[in-house]
């Protein structure tokens, strides 16, 4: 897996063009239940934050592919489990997510729009939190703004790690290290006041 991740960023570093594309790609399949399991997202994304970090590819559209498909991957989730029905889903997950499921589950019914936004940042329940959702006929609007406001935030706090290793604690700009997720923040919170505003 380490020799995968590795020839990942030197493929990256070699065609930074490609690298929104990629970054879309990796974070989309981190959303989807089961294929999840299969992709190294967290230790890519390190790698890709380390490459930012040097200055080898350019932040925005990287950041901003990383959301994108953040969010389409559980909207996808979503929508799929709300077609299929609570049956046909708790067969087709793996064994291995059905635990996390059922947590998962149980932290959505009490908190809701809390427990889809926190879910993105649960390691396996991210993946089934979305799931959960529509099992639960959870409204759309309520989803998508949990949806949308985690990935604002987890996207950049994802590549920050490396972000930071690579330019060094020591030779940092603390403030300006750290303001991705400072807007990130802000962003989220914007995004939920505003819906909520709109839906009330």
């Amino acid at each position: 897996m380490g020799m995968l991740t590795s020839g990942f960023e030197n493929w990256i570093g070699a065609s930074a063009g490609w690298a929104p594309v990629a970054v879309f790609v990796i974070t989309f399949l981190e959303s989807l239940p089961g294929v999840s399991l299969l992709v190294p997202a967290t230790a890519m994304l390190v790698g890709i934050g380390a490459l930012l970090g040097a200055g080898t590819i350019e932040p925005a559209p990287v950041v901003a592919a990383a959301i994108g498909g953040a969010i389409t991957g559980d909207a996808i989730g979503f929508w799929a489990s709300r077609a299929l029905g609570p049956q046909v889903v708790r067969r087709w997950l793996p064994r291995s997510q059905r635990r996390a499921y059922a947590r998962a589950l149980l932290l959505f019914r009490r908190w809701g729009w809390a427990a889809v936004f926190v879910g993105r940042f649960l390691g396996p329940v991210r993946a089934v939190a979305p799931l959960m959702a529509g099992v639960a006929r959870m409204r759309e609007y309520r989803f998508q703004t949990a949806n949308v406001a985690s990935a604002i935030v987890w996207a950049p706090a994802m590549l920050l790690p490396g972000y930071a290793a690579a330019r060094g604690l020591e030779g940092m700009d603390m403030g300006q290290g750290f303001a991705w997720l400072f807007v990130a923040l802000l962003l989220a919170a914007t995004v939920w006041w505003a819906l909520h505003r709109r839906a009330g």
